[in-house]
């Protein structure tokens, strides 16, 4: 069996873009990999295309080899657009390789060490608040909102959530470019509507739940470690919050209680030793359409030498889930999955087998491959227009 093309395809995803790979081979056997970025979608599909002439005629099962001969080819672009065409390519041959050989990818992995992935509900809130014209779901105005929405997340079966600070006095702060982001400055106002919020999801969803808040790079040591220090009362299963700095990152998970997490913009081991050599976080986030199957394992691994945990970063596409899935099922250092529960509603036909959830846990899938199929027909009908 021979790699005879590869196909990228830009597809909308309501507030983000998601990048589709199509590896086809010369018996008629296809793969589908994910090399989603919420941005730049014709970068990442042209840096796949130009992948293409290199890999046609190669053996698919040869998944180790052909990512280490692309890394060769995009040796001085390591990360960014170049990772992400590669690990959608990588995802989609292992894809292949399952369904070959008539097993799931995480048999490929080493194995199944769990049945089921619990879950937490991404964007929750936020993404109603800042891009319900996506979701059909009903805009958050208020915090009387908010108090009422947790109705739906309670009913949801899942057992834990992660936001991001909404709004200050009516101004939104989440899903706006904003000038004073760069300066990593964050205002005495800005962590009282932080403590606003996550206090209504305390009180209505109940102690047992878990709840974290995504900050990405939005502030400074000073700022996250404030932010850090202002949740500590409410018991957090984690602040999100993301430097390039190892020291900085290091000193603000030893000044606070709060649990931080970061890892998900970070490619390859070499990006990811120094943060757990220094143990700079609770958990780890690797991003599976950014560092493929073949890299993410190699980084849980490592993890796993320095006593941490993985909890992929999964706020992508319906394929993407079913890429963590076989993921989480084979990594002993396994936390908690990623998930935007409310998303566009467009999100099943893409797929030819969804998703399953059961009180509040994944379960994973059985199939050969990754488990699901995507719909050509359904890209093509989504694709994004240039």
């Amino acid at each position: 069996m021979k790699i005879s093309a590869i196909k990228p395809f830009a597809v909308k995803g309501g507030f983000r873009y998601w990048v589709f790979v199509k590896v086809e081979t010369d018996t008629g056997l296809i793969g589908w990999g994910d090399a989603s970025d919420w941005d730049a979608p014709f970068s990442i599909t042209e840096a796949v295309r130009y992948l293409e002439p290199f890999l046609i005629g190669k053996d698919p099962f040869d998944v180790e080899k052909i990512w280490w001969n692309n890394t060769q080819i995009f040796k001085r672009m390591w990360g960014g657009i170049a990772w992400k065409a590669m690990s959608g390519i990588d995802t989609a041959l292992w894809d292949i390789k399952g369904k070959a050989l008539g097993v799931p990818v995480w048999q490929l992995l080493g194995g199944k060490i769990r049945d089921r992935l619990r879950l937490y509900w991404t964007h929750c809130g936020s993404a109603q608040f800042a891009h319900h014209q996506y979701l059909n779901s009903p805009r958050l105005r208020s915090i009387e909102d908010l108090k009422k929405f947790c109705e739906r997340v309670a009913q949801s079966g899942l057992t834990a959530l992660k936001t991001n600070i909404m709004a200050m006095n009516g101004t939104p702060l989440y899903g706006v470019p904003r000038e004073e982001i760069f300066t990593g400055k964050i205002s005495n106002e800005e962590v009282e509507t932080a403590c606003m919020e996550i206090e209504v999801f305390r009180k209505e969803l109940g102690n047992k739940f878990g709840i974290a808040l995504d900050t990405a790079f939005d502030y400074r040591l000073d700022g996250a470690l404030k932010l850090a220090r202002a949740l500590e009362p409410y018991d957090m299963m984690w602040l999100e919050t993301e430097t390039f700095d190892v020291n900085a990152q290091e000193r603000l998970t030893h000044l606070t209680t709060t649990p931080i997490v970061h890892g998900e913009s970070l490619y390859d081991l070499h990006g990811y030793l120094p943060y757990l050599q220094r143990h700079a976080q609770k958990t780890i986030m690797v991003d599976l359409a950014w560092n493929g199957l073949t890299m993410g394992k190699k980084i849980a691994d490592l993890a796993l030498t320095f006593d941490t945990a993985v909890s992929p970063h999964n706020c992508h596409s319906p394929l993407t889930t079913f890429v963590a899935a076989q993921f989480c099922a084979s990594v002993k250092n396994f936390d908690i999955l990623e998930i935007d529960y409310d998303d566009v509603p467009w999100l099943d036909e893409l797929i030819t087998e969804k998703i399953q959830i059961e009180n509040g846990y994944l379960l994973v899938p059985e199939r050969p491959g990754l488990g699901t199929d995507l719909i050509e027909e359904k890209l093509l009908e989504y694709a994004v227009e240039r």
